[in-house]
Parts: structure tokens; C-alpha cells; sequence
């Protein structure tokens, strides 16, 4: 019986070296395959002031300028400040916020974006801005993910 003590206590302290090894393995992966994306440059940054200069004709720069307000506000935590899911919430919601700039979220109409912010999503953690911001603002938050996904 006094043998058994000492195989167990280096059992579980090689099962737990053995787990600690693993999950230093899956956060090098995650790191590197985040390093690739940061690497890739996205056009806006939603920590930067828009810049009026580099807007298409017709943008209004204010309006977008507060749509990147309300945006820091609201939406950055979970969908990164530029836009790509990666916020500072993005692993530890489920589903994963989306990535804003994607074609898929992109090809969506304005109608479907705002109704997307104004109501929540069931099954995500998406809360609806409808009570937090007025219409127009949430007008704005749309116009501002349009130049996120470099539509502006």
C-alpha cells in the first residue's frame, strides 16, 4: 500500500505536464495563424479617425465618423477594431462574431444590416441596438461598416 501513493502522485503530475504541453501546443497554432491575419492590412481601423480624404464621392464623413463612434462603442469589443471578428470578446462568445469585412457580410443589403444591429440575433450573442441608438444612428453604424468592408 505505502507503493501505490507515489505511482499515482507521478501519474497525475505526468498527466498534468502532459496536458500543459498540449495546450502550449494548440496556443502556439492559434498564435501563429493569428499572426498571419494581423500581418494581412485591412484598409480601416476603427481606433483611427475616418479619413475624409481617402472617402468615395458622396460619403459624408461625419456621418461615418460617428457610425466609427457608436461602433467603438457597441461593436469593436466582440468584432475588432477593424471590422475582421477578432475582438477582444471574439473567443469567448459562441458562435465567434462576424467577420464584418467579408464578402458575405458585405453583399448584405443596408435593410438587412440594420435590422441585424436594431434586433437581437437568436442563438448568438448579438444584442439589438434599438433602444441604445436612434434610427439615424444606427443609419450611421451601417454606413460605417460599409467603410469598414471598403465600400465607402
Amino acid at each position: 500500500m505505502g507503493n501505490a501513493m507515489p505511482n499515482r502522485t507521478g501519474f497525475v503530475a505526468a498527466t498534468v505536464a502532459a496536458g500543459v504541453c498540449a495546450a502550449l501546443a494548440v496556443a502556439a497554432v492559434v498564435t501563429a495563424f493569428d499572426a498571419q491575419a494581423a500581418a494581412r492590412p485591412l484598409p480601416v481601423h476603427a481606433a483611427l479617425p475616418v479619413d475624409a480624404r481617402a472617402l468615395h464621392d458622396g460619403a459624408d464623413p461625419l456621418a461615418l465618423e460617428q457610425g466609427r463612434v457608436y461602433y467603438v462603442q457597441l461593436c469593436m469589443d466582440c468584432h475588432g477594431a477593424r471590422g475582421d471578428g477578432r475582438g477582444a470578446w471574439a473567443y469567448r462568445v459562441t458562435p465567434r462574431p462576424s467577420n464584418l469585412t467579408a464578402a458575405r457580410t458585405q453583399a448584405r443589403s443596408d435593410a438587412e444590416l440594420f435590422q441585424i444591429i436594431s434586433e437581437p440575433r437568436p442563438g448568438t450573442p448579438m444584442l439589438g441596438f434599438n433602444r441604445q441608438l436612434s434610427e439615424s444612428q444606427r443609419h450611421q453604424l451601417v454606413a460605417y461598416l460599409r467603410h469598414l468592408g471598403g465600400r465607402s
